[in-house]
C-alpha cells in the first residue's frame, strides 16, 4: 500500500509510514490512503509509478499518476471539470463514436482487488454522460481468475490501474459491457489464467495494461521460454487480446511482444486547432518515459508485419495517448480521494481494447492484430519523436509508416480495427527423405510469414488473392507452390516435403587483432544455426563449423577473455570447404583485456576545491532554481562516484520540500584539434527520483547550441560508477564544451568527479598468455576455484572456473596473462589438495598451455554403521578401518554427536506468500512519497504437526537476534511495526511463558549476536539513525544487567552470524541504503578486541550461517544485484574459505541455527525476493547434501533461528509476527561428548596406500544409560581432504535386566493426550517423577522388587488421580489414565 506522507526528510516519511501501516494493522483494517492534495497544480508535473517494479516472474502495471493535480470527489459542475481528457475528448480525438461497443464485452484483467471498482466507475461515466453500467442492470460484473466471487485481497496501487482501465473502456466504448477479472497476484500464471478466463466467459476484447520490466538491453523483459510457457494465455484467435508495451522507454516487455496481442505503444496528444484533426500527436518521451518498443529475442516474426527493422516479432503495432502531462481523467478512491490525472501505457492500452469493440466482433480463426495492418492508411501516422537511441532507427524513432514506439499509428475511427476479408493457408512442412516434421520453417506468403511448430504445421491468415508460396529451413533446400489462390473465407492447405542439403566446413583460427596477435579462447555462433556454440582451441585459436551449402552465414566472434570486442563476418558457403581467419581488436573503452594498458592523455579535473567551481568551470542556474551544484558536500553524503577526496554533487534531496532546480555546471573550453578519437570520461553516482533529470551536453559553438551525448531520468547509476562516451563527432573541434544539466523539484542527486577529456588508448605490454586444466589427481575431474599463479611472478595468478558450455575443454580450466616470457614455473593450490607445479614455456604473442594435476588423500571408512546390542551394564566394542586410497597423506578426525537419528513427523504443505520483499531497514526505508511498495498479507498458517507451537512472543517482531542457552531461548530487539526495539525477553519451555529482562541501551534491527560463556553479544545491525550501530553490547544472564565492549570496525544489519570456537563472527551485511559485502569479523571475548577473517568469496547479506565441528558454514543470501544460492564453509586454521553444495532455493532472511551436526535453514524470502516460503533445509557437512525438513507452520522472513530448532518472529511482508515455533529433536549444540561412545584415538593420519584401524566402545555402564532401550549416536569423521565422508551412524541397544518390566501409558484429557503432566511414581524404596511428552505418554523400567507401584497423576487445573499397579519381568504394564478438569 502506498501511504503518500508530507515529505520532510525520507527517513520521517519512512517511519510515518511505518507507523500508518502498524496503526491499520492493529484495528485490523486494510484502507486506502489519500494522495495529498496541493491547494493548486505545481508549475511542473510531479508523476509517480501507480505500481511497485516487476520482480522475477511477476508483472508489474504501467500506469502512472500525477500528484500535482489536486483530488476532488464526486461529480463536478461543468466550471469545473475534472483535469486531464475526458471520455468526449478522447472520442473526439480519435473519431469514435459515442454509442460504440453495443453488444459487445470487454474483459480488463488486472491484480488484486479494487473494492470500490463499480461505484468509481458509476462517477466516471455520469461525469461524461455515459449510459449506466452496474452489476443491476447487467452491464458490469467482477469475478476472479476462477470466475467466481472469491475475490484477492485489494490493493490501493493496482487499485489505481482498475480505474484507469475501466475508464478508458468507458470512453471509447460506451454501450460495452465490462468484465472485471482480478487475479489472486501480479505473477505470471495468476495473471495468465485471469485472461483464460476472461476468454472463457465470453469477452472478445481482453486488456492488459502490464508487462515485465525492461530496459534497453535486448532480451531484458522477455525469457527464452516464453513461447511455451506464456503465450499460450495470450494465445485466443477470434479474440482482440490488447497490451501495454511499457512505460520505460525503448525496449521490449512481454506480454506486449507476443506474436498473439496488440501490442499498444503511446504518445503525447494535444489540441491542434490548426490542423483539421483538432489534435496532434508524438511520441511520448519525457522525464515521466516513454512507449516501449523494438524487436524481440525469441518470438517469431507474425505473418502480417513486413518491416525490414527486426527478423522476429517487432512492437508496438498501433498507439494512443500515454504521456501522464497530457494525461486523461479517472476517478479512484480506494487509494486515492477522488479525480486525478494518469498517464502510461497503461491507459493506451484499454483505449485500444475499447476501439476493437466499436469495431465489431473479430473474424472467427483470426488474429485481431492483423487487421491494422491491412489497413495502415486508416490511422493517424505519428511521425514526430523518439523513445531512445538504437540501431536501426526504425525501433525507437517515429517516422512515416511503421515504427516502434507508435506502430502504425493511433485510431482515425474504427476501419482499421475490423475484420476484412481474409482466407487461411495451412499445412506441415516435412522431410522428403524420412517424413519428419520440420520445426522452425518459415513459410511466406509475398510479405506474410509464419513459422512451424514442433509439428512441422503452420497456419497464415492473409488478404485474399493469389500468392507464391515458399517454404525454408535451415540445412533444406527451399520448397514452393505458384499461383497459389486464396478467397475470402477459405482455408487452403499447402504442404511441403524439403531435401536436405550436403554440408561444407568452415574453418579458421580467431586471433588478438590490437598487437599481441596471440590465438583466442572464443565462442562463435551463426545466425540462423541452431543448436549450441562452437568454441575454438584456446591454444591455437582454431575453429571447425559444419554448414548447409549454396548459402551465406553471419559469424559472431565473442573472445571468452574480457575486453575484446564482438566481432561479425560473412562467409558464403558454396559447394567447397573454405577458411576463415578472423582477428579480434580489444575494446577501447575497457579496461579488462589481458596484456593491454590504458594510457591516457589529455585534462581530468579532480574538483578538489570545496568552496568554488574550478578554474574555468562555472554553474548556471535557471529562474526559479533554488541551490544548485556545489562542491562542498552539503548533505554529507560523501563521495560515491569511486573518486576521492572532492567532488560536485547537485543534491535536490538537501536542498529541501517543494523546491526547484535547474541548474548547469559548465566546462572550460576543450581544443581537440589534432585529435581522431576523443573521449569523455566521469565518475558518477546518480539517484534517481521521479522529476529528476541528468543530462550531459556538449557545444562545438562556444555555448550557443547545445547535443545531448548522455541522459539519465528514472534509472540510477549507482556508484562508484565509470562513464566514457566517445566525442568521435567534435573530434578536430578546437572549442568543445561540456555542460552536466541536472532538473528535480525536492528529488535526490548527481555527483561528478574526475572529468576528463582527451585521448585513450589501449596499448599492447609485454608477455604472453598461460592456458591449461587442473584436474584432480584421483578422480581426474578437474578442479574448480584452484588458485594458478606465476611463482616468479605471484600478481599473475587467477582461478579456475567450470566450462560446462564447451565440450572439448573440462572443469577446472584456466587462463593468465603472464608479463615474464620463457621458461617460467607457475603452481596450482586448492583447499585440501597439495600443491602442484611445473614451468611453462611461454612465447611471447602467443600462448601455452600447462595442465596441471593436484594431489590429495582420499579415505574410506568401514563399516559404514555400528549396530550393537548388550546386557544391562555391559560393554562391546566395534574396529572401524580407515583406509587412504589417495596419492597423498591424509588426516581423519573423529568427533561424537548424541541422537544420530531424528524421527521426523509429518509438515506443512508448502505454503508461498507472493509479495515484494525488501532487505532494507523498515524504519528507515519504509513507503515514502514517489516510491511504491506493497506488504503481501500473509497466508492462513498452514497444517502439520512437525513443527509445534510456542507461545508469541509479547511484542510483534521482525528483525530480532535469537539465541538458546541452557533450554532457554532468547530474544532481543528488532522491529515491532511502530518502531525499533531494545527490549530482551526469554522462553523456558518448564515455565511455557515468555519473560521480559532487562533492556539493552540502543535499539537495534537485525545485529549480528550469539551467546558465548553465558553472555549475549549483539553488535552491530540498524539503530536509532538508519546506520549500523557499531557498539557492542553485552547482557549477563546470571546478572541480568547489560555492559559494552569495543565497537566493531566494520557494523553491518542483515549479516550471517554465529558463534565458533567461542568467538562471535559477522559475514557480509547491509549499509543504510545497499545490501552487499564481502566483510567478515569475529570478535573475541577473552581479548575484547575484534578481528578481520579471509573476506566472503561473494558479496552476501542476509545468508544463514552455523558452525559444526570447528568450521564455519554460510548459504544463500541477498544483494542489491539480486539473490544467491551459493554456500561456503569458512576454516579459521587456514583462514579460508571454500565452496560447499548450493542451497536448494535462494532463501535469504531465513532463521536459521546449527544442531545435531547440521545447518538448518527455516523460511525466508525465495525466488527473487518475490515470495516468502515455509520450507525447512538441513546442510549435513559430512556427505556436502542438502536434505527437506518438515515444512514449518509460518511463512515468514527476517525472524531468528535458535538450537532446538526454534522460530521466533519475524516478517510478513512489512508486517512483524509474535509467531514462534519449535522442531524438536535438533537440541544438540555443536561440540558434544556421547558419554557411553569412546574411540581407541580421535586422529589417524595415513600414508597413500596404509591403512589402521580404530576401536570403538560402546558402554551400557555409562552413567546417561538409565534405562534399557536403543540409544543412537553417530561418529564424525571429518579430514584435510577435499572430499566429504558421511558420519557412521551408532546404535546401541541395552537390555533390561531380568528382574525388570516396564511401566507405560497415555495420560489424557476431554479426548486429547494431555502434554505436562506429571507421573510420579511411588515405592516401598525410592519415587520417581516422569513429565508426559507431547503425546501425553510416558514410560519407565524397574526392578519388579519395586512393587507395589503407586501412582499419581496430576496437572494444574485438573483433578488428580491415583492407582497402584504391579510390574511384571520382561514385560511391559499398560496403565492409562484420563483426568477431570476442576
Amino acid at each position: 500500500m502506498r501511504i503518500p506522507v508530507p515529505r520532510r526528510s525520507r527517513r520521517t516519511a519512512g517511519v510515518v509510514a511505518s507507523l500508518a501501516s502498524a496503526a491499520l494493522a492493529v484495528v485490523g483494517l486494510q484502507l486506502p490512503t489519500a494522495a495529498p492534495a496541493s491547494a493548486a497544480p505545481s508549475s511542473r508535473p510531479d508523476v509517480v509509478r501507480q505500481c511497485a517494479d516487476a520482480k522475477p516472474g511477476e508483472f508489474s502495471c504501467f500506469a502512472l499518476r500525477r500528484t500535482d493535480v489536486p483530488a476532488r470527489a464526486g461529480v463536478q459542475p461543468l466550471a469545473t471539470t475534472p483535469d486531464g481528457f475526458g471520455a468526449t475528448d478522447l472520442q473526439s480525438a480519435y473519431a469514435l463514436p459515442p454509442d460504440g461497443g453495443a453488444g459487445q464485452t470487454v474483459a480488463i484483467v488486472d491484480a488484486y482487488d479494487d473494492p470500490t471498482a463499480e461505484a468509481d466507475l458509476a462517477v466516471y461515466r455520469q461525469q461524461y454522460g455515459l449510459p449506466e453500467c452496474t452489476t443491476a442492470n447487467g452491464c458490469f460484473s467482477k469475478v476472479s481468475q476462477r470466475g467466481g466471487s472469491d475475490l484477492p485481497d485489494p490493493d490501493p496501487d493496482w487499485a489505481g490501474e482498475i480505474s484507469l482501465d475501466l475508464d478508458m473502456v468507458s470512453a471509447a466504448a460506451p454501450k460495452a459491457h465490462i468484465l472485471l477479472v482480478e487475479a489472486d497476484s501480479a505473477y505470471f500464471d495468476d495473471l495468465g489464467a485471469a485472461v483464460d478466463q476472461a476468454v472463457v466467459l465470453g469477452a472478445k476484447y481482453v486488456s492488459n495494461s502490464y508487462g515485465t520490466g525492461y530496459d534497453s538491453t535486448p532480451g531484458s523483459g522477455e525469457d527464452p521460454s516464453e513461447a511455451t510457457s506464456m503465450d499460450p494465455y495470450y494465445n485466443h484467435p477470434g479474440v482482440a487480446v490488447v497490451a501495454s508495451s511499457g512505460d520505460d522507454g525503448y525496449g521490449v516487455s512481454y506480454p506486449a511482444v507476443s506474436p498473439y496481442v496488440t501490442a499498444v505503444g503511446g504518445t503525447a496528444l494535444t489540441r491542434d486547432t490548426g490542423s483539421s484533426r483538432g489534435w496532434s500527436e508524438s511520441v511520448w518521451n519525457n522525464a515521466y518515459g516513454g512507449p516501449g518498443s523494438g524487436c524481440s529475442l525469441y518470438e517469431p516474426k507474425p505473418a502480417f508485419q513486413t518491416d525490414t527493422a527486426c527478423g522476429k516479432r517487432a512492437e508496438a503495432d498501433v498507439a494512443a495517448v500515454a504521456d501522464p502531462v497530457t494525461g486523461v481523467a479517472v476517478y479512484q478512491t480506494y487509494g486515492n480521494d477522488g479525480w486525478a490525472v494518469y498517464g502510461g501505457t497503461s491507459a493506451s492500452s484499454p483505449l485500444i481494447a475499447g476501439v476493437y469493440a466499436a469495431a465489431g466482433p473479430p473474424g472467427a480463426g483470426t488474429y485481431p492484430n492483423a487487421y491494422p495492418y491491412a489497413k495502415p492508411g486508416a490511422l493517424n501516422d505519428v511521425t514526430e519523436g523518439d523513445n531512445g537511441s538504437c540501431d536501426p532507427d526504425a525501433l525507437c524513432t517515429a517516422g512515416p509508416g511503421w515504427d516502434g514506439p507508435t506502430g502504425l499509428g493511433t485510431p482515425n475511427g474504427l476501419t482499421a480495427f475490423t475484420s476484412g476479408p481474409h482466407g487461411v493457408f495451412t499445412g506441415t512442412v516435412t522431410d522428403h527423405a524420412t517424413g519428419a516434421p520440420i520445426a522452425g520453417a518459415t513459410v511466406k506468403a509475398g510479405d506474410h510469414s509464419a513459422t512451424t511448430g514442433a509439428d512441422g504445421t503452420y497456419t497464415l491468415d492473409v488478404p485474399p488473392g493469389s500468392y507464391d508460396l515458399t517454404a525454408a529451413a535451415y540445412g533444406y533446400a527451399t520448397g514452393s507452390a505458384t499461383a497459389v489462390d486464396l478467397a475470402d473465407g477459405a482455408t487452403v492447405t499447402e504442404s511441403f516435403a524439403l531435401d536436405a542439403v550436403p554440408t561444407r566446413t568452415v574453418s579458421g583460427r580467431v586471433n588478438d587483432g590490437s598487437g599481441h596477435g596471440w590465438p583466442l579462447y572464443a565462442t562463435i555462433t551463426a545466425d540462423g544455426v541452431p543448436g549450441g556454440p562452437v568454441f575454438t582451441d584456446p591454444v591455437t585459436g582454431a575453429y571447425t563449423l559444419t554448414l548447409p551449402q549454396n548459402a551465406d552465414y553471419t559469424l559472431h566472434v565473442t573472445a571468452n577473455y574480457p575486453g575484446y570486442q564482438a566481432v561479425s563476418k560473412t562467409v558464403q558457403v558454396a559447394a567447397a570447404d573454405q577458411t576463415l581467419n578472423v582477428v579480434v581488436p580489444v575494446d577501447s573503452s575497457s579496461t579488462e583485456a589481458p596484456g593491454y594498458a590504458v594510457n591516457l592523455a589529455g585534462a581530468t579535473e579532480p574538483f578538489t576545491s570545496t568552496t568554488d567551481p574550478p578554474t574555468g568551470w562555472s554553474v548556471v542556474n535557471a529562474d526559479g532554481t533554488s541551490g544548485g551544484w556545489a562542491f562542498d558536500d552539503p548533505g554529507s553524503r560523501g563521495n560515491r562516484t569511486g573518486g576521492s577526496g572532492g567532488f560536485a554533487i547537485i543534491d535536490s534531496d538537501d536542498i529541501g520540500q517543494s523546491l526547484h532546480q535547474d541548474t548547469s555546471l559548465l566546462s572550460p573550453s576543450y581544443d581537440l584539434t589534432g585529435q581522431s578519437a576523443p573521449i569523455l570520461g566521469f565518475d558518477t553516482d546518480y539517484k534517481e527520483f521521479s522529476n529528476s533529470t541528468a543530462t550531459v551536453d556538449v557545444s562545438a559553438d562556444g555555448g550557443t547550441t547545445w547535443s545531448n551525448v548522455w541522459k539519465k531520468t528514472t534509472t540510477s547509476v549507482s556508484g562508484p560508477a565509470h562513464v566514457e562516451i566517445p566525442l568521435t563527432d567534435y573530434a578536430g573541434k578546437s572549442d568543445v564544451r561540456l555542460r552536466f544539466h541536472y532538473t528535480g523539484t525536492w528529488a535526490y542527486w548527481w555527483q561528478l568527479d574526475n572529468v576528463f577529456v582527451g585521448k585513450r588508448t589501449y596499448d599492447p605490454v609485454p608477455g604472453g598468455l598461460v592456458v591449461g586444466t587442473v584436474t584432480d589427481a584421483n578422480t581426474k575431474a578437474g578442479v574448480n576455484g584452484a588458485t594458478v599463479t606465476s611463482t616468479d611472478r605471484p600478481a599473475d595468478h587467477t582461478t579456475t572456473t567450470a566450462t560446462p558450455d564447451d565440450p572439448n575443454e573440462p572443469d577446472g580450466f584456466y587462463w593468465t596473462f603472464s608479463h615474464l616470457t620463457g621458461k617460467h614455473p607457475v603452481s596450482a593450490a586448492a583447499s585440501h589438495y597439495t600443491a602442484a607445479s611445473a614451468t611453462a614455456d611461454i612465447p611471447p604473442d602467443g600462448t601455452v598451455r600447462r595442465d596441471l594435476s593436484l594431489k590429495a588423500g582420499r579415505l574410506k571408512v568401514t563399516p559404514a554403521a555400528i549396530d550393537k546390542t548388550v546386557a544391562w551394564g555391559k560393554s562391546t566394542t566395534q574396529n572401524v578401518t580407515v583406509k587412504n586410497t589417495g596419492t597423498a597423506p591424509a588426516t581423519l578426525t573423529l568427533g561424537e554427536t548424541p541422537g544420530g537419528v531424528v524421527v521426523a513427523k509429518a509438515g506443512a504443505p508448502l505454503n508461498l506468500v507472493k509479495g515484494d520483499y525488501s532487505p532494507l531497514s523498515l524504519a528507515a526505508h519504509g513507503t515514502k512519497a514517489g516510491a511504491t511498495s506493497r506488504a503481501a498479507a500473509a497466508a492462513e498458517p498452514a497444517a502439520g504437526d512437525a513443527w509445534q507451537p510456542v507461545p508469541d512472543l509479547p511484542v510483534s517482531t521482525g528483525d530480532n537476534a535469537v539465541a538458546s542457552y541452557q533450554g532457554t531461548v532468547y530474544s532481543a530487539f528488532g522491529y515491532t511495526g511502530l518502531a525499533d526495539t531494545s527490549d530482551l525477553y526469554a522462553y523456558s519451555a518448564d515455565s511455557g511463558a515468555w519473560k521480559k529482562l532487562a533492556s539493552a541501551a540502543d535499539t537495534r534491527e537485525a545485529p549480528a549476536h550469539g551467546i558465548i560463556n553465558g553472555k549475549f553479544y549483539a553488535s552491530g545491525g540498524w539503530g536509532a539513525n538508519g546506520n549500523p550501530d557499531a557498539k557492542l553490547e553485552i547482557y549477563d544472564i546470571a546478572t541480568n544487567t547489560w555492559s559494552t565492549g569495543a565497537s566493531t570496525p566494520k557494523p553491518y544489519a542483515g549479516a550471517g552470524t554465529a558463534v565458533l570456537n567461542g568467538k562471535l563472527y559477522s559475514v557480509g551485511g547491509c549499509t543504510a541504503d545497499a545490501c552487499g559485502t564481502t566483510d567478515v569479523t569475529a570478535y573475541d571475548p577473552a581479548t575484547n578486541a575484534w578481528s578481520t577473517a579471509a573476506s566472503y568469496p561473494e558479496d552476501v547479506a542476509w545468508e544463514s550461517c552455523g558452525a559444526i565441528s570447528g568450521k564455519l558454514y554460510c548459504a544463500g543470501g541477498t544483494i542489491d544485484a539480486g539473490t544467491l544460492t551459493h554456500g561456503y564453509v569458512y576454516d579459521p586454521a587456514a583462514d579460508s574459505w571454500s565452496p560447499i553444495a548450493d542451497q536448494p532455493t535462494d532463501a535469504w532472511g531465513a532463521a536459521y541455527t546449527s544442531a545435531n551436526g547440521l545447518l538448518l535453514v527455516k523460511g525466508g524470502a525465495i525466488n527473487g525476493g518475490a515470495a516468502l516460503t515455509n520450507q525447512t533445509w538441513a546442510y549435513q557437512p559430512d556427505d556436502n547434501t542438502w536434505t527437506a525438513l518438515p515444512n514449518a507452520t509460518a511463512s515468514l522472513y527476517r525472524g531468528g533461528g535458535a538450537t532446538g530448532f526454534y522460530a521466533v518472529g519475524g516478517l510478513a511482508g512489512q508486517t512483524p509476527a509474535k509467531t514462534a515455533e519449535v522442531l524438536p529433536g535438533y537440541d544438540q549444540v555443536d561440540t558434544a561428548d556421547v558419554s557411553w561412545l569412546t574411540e581407541s584415538t580421535d586422529t589417524v593420519t595415513l600414508a597413500p596406500g596404509a591403512s589402521a584401524t580404530v576401536t570403538v566402545t560402546l558402554d551400557a555402564s555409562a552413567p546417561d544409560i538409565s534405562q534399557p532401550g536403543t540409544y543412537t549416536a553417530a561418529l564424525g569423521l571429518g579430514s584435510d581432504t577435499p572430499y566429504p565422508l558421511p558420519p557412521v551412524s551408532v546404535s546401541l541397544t541395552v537390555k533390561p535386566p531380568a528382574t525388570w518390566g516396564k511401566i507405560t501409558g497415555t495420560v489424557s484429557a476431554g479426548g486429547a493426550p494431555l502434554s505436562g503432566a506429571t507421573v510420579q511414581i511411588n515405592t516401598w524404596a525410592t519415587h520417581y517423577t516422569l513429565k508426559t511428552a507431547k503425546d501425553g505418554t510416558y514410560a519407565l523400567w524397574l526392578d519388579v522388587r519395586n512393587n507395589p507401584l503407586q501412582l499419581i497423576i496430576a496437572k494444574d487445573g485438573f483433578q488428580p488421580t491415583t492407582t497402584t499397579i504391579r510390574i511384571v519381568k520382561a514385560a511391559t504394564t499398560t496403565a492409562d489414565f484420563t483426568l477431570l478438569k476442576d
